[in-house]
């Protein structure tokens, strides 16, 4: 049960920019965003350049305890409503529509973002990958993904890369970089696999293009993203409604999603979605951070943690005023809190939480986040207010 993930690449206007990555199908094996280069062996490369792994500790995300926020004090107790319970609906869903309550509020879809597209020409794995992500994205109201075939080949050859080579320390000695001189080598970072692929990801001339890649090491897509959407940093960029264009592939011992924000440059600002979503039943109850890299916040007594949470919501810095998490109409909990600019470049568009221990079976907890998210565009900055609250039951 291993996984690799490399997230945070922006490809801009008529160009690749050069992302980092990470090293090493330990059992998560992390992201990063910024300059060039490889991380070192079981190393993360920070949006800096430099390589190191990081530490983990609680400093680097905060920690929050009965409605308490790393930026700020809560009016503690458990929301009464907010935007997530106003009957909105986002406008990026497929059938959306708006229904009330304020975009710079904040919005938590009630879900269904109605049928997505099947793909045409797609192997059998790639086809229940894509249906896979695109059930539970409509179940969390996100804008469906969509499988594109270039993307699929880059994929489809990473992952033969990857199985030709996977006995040489030096040809797969980081599963997300391949070696030139090494069996069936296409590029060395995956912007340049896509590109290559012919993918070209622009929605336009003047939008920039998120794009990311994970792994996994089952060769069994429904395995693979089950590892995924239980983790930290690999689940953002698969749910994520502003990362819409998919590309799975699969050799021995090796599972590939190649991934580029395409039509998400135009999803609007105001949709916000979260994982679990609101009034989902059956959701985890825990999660071992130890085996994600870059290792999230560690809680005080160590992991297991609670399972963890996203609110996704176009941001680059989010500053909360409002943080809570707990049973819902009892106790607050305290839990530890990932934001954008906490996360040393790993995270974009997303607000994490977790409980510092495992959740309980059969139980209903709330979330309620409020404060300021700041989203860097490709030319200017916008700033908004949001409030959201849900609900959802463990299994």
């Amino acid at each position: 049960m291993s996984l690799a993930l490399l997230v945070g690449g922006v490809l801009g206007p008529g160009q690749l920019t050069a992302c980092s990555s990470n090293s090493s199908p330990s059992p998560f094996v992390g992201s990063s965003s910024g300059s060039s280069g490889a991380g070192g062996d079981d190393a993360s490369t920070g949006p800096d350049g430099t390589s190191s792994r990081p530490s983990g500790s609680g400093s680097s995300g905060g920690t929050s305890s009965g409605g308490m926020s790393s930026s700020g004090t809560s009016s503690g107790g458990t929301s009464s409503g907010g935007a997530a319970e106003a009957g909105a609906r986002a406008e990026g869903g497929a059938d959306a529509a708006s229904s009330g309550g304020s975009g710079s509020s904040g919005i938590v879809p009630d879900g269904d973002a109605g049928t997505c597209a099947a793909p045409t020409g797609a192997t059998t794995q790639q086809t229940t990958a894509l249906q896979i992500i695109d059930q539970t994205r409509a179940a969390m109201g996100s804008p469906c993904a969509a499988m594109v075939p270039d993307l699929n080949t880059s994929a489809m050859k990473h992952c033969a890369y990857y199985a030709a080579n996977a006995a040489s320390s030096t040809c797969a000695a980081n599963a997300h970089v391949e070696v030139q001189g090494c069996a069936d080598y296409v590029a060395a970072n995956f912007q340049d696999r896509e590109t290559a692929a012919g993918y070209t990801c622009q929605p336009s001339l003047t939008q920039s293009c998120g794009a990311s890649e994970v792994m996994a090491f089952d060769d069994n897509p429904t395995t693979a993203i089950g590892q995924w959407l239980g983790s930290i940093y690999h689940r953002a960029p698969l749910l994520d409604p502003r990362m819409r264009d998919f590309g799975y592939g699969n050799a021995t011992g090796c599972d590939t999603i190649d991934l580029g924000e395409g039509a998400g440059s135009t999803t609007p600002d105001d949709v916000i979605v979260s994982y679990p979503y609101e009034r989902q039943t059956g959701a985890g109850l825990s999660f071992d951070g130890a085996l994600e890299s870059p290792t999230p916040p560690v809680p005080p007594a160590g992991w297991p943690s609670g399972y963890p949470i996203h609110v996704f919501m176009a941001a680059t810095t989010v500053t909360l005023t409002t943080d809570e998490f707990g049973i819902d109409g009892g106790a607050q909990l305290a839990h530890q809190v990932v934001t954008p600019q906490s996360s040393q470049g790993y995270l974009s568009n997303a607000v994490v939480l977790y409980g510092n221990v495992p959740l309980t079976s059969k139980t209903t907890y709330r979330v309620h986040i409020a404060g300021t998210r700041a989203t860097q565009g490709y030319t200017t900055t916008t700033m908004a207010q949001f409030d959201v609250s849900f609900s959802f039951t463990t299994q």
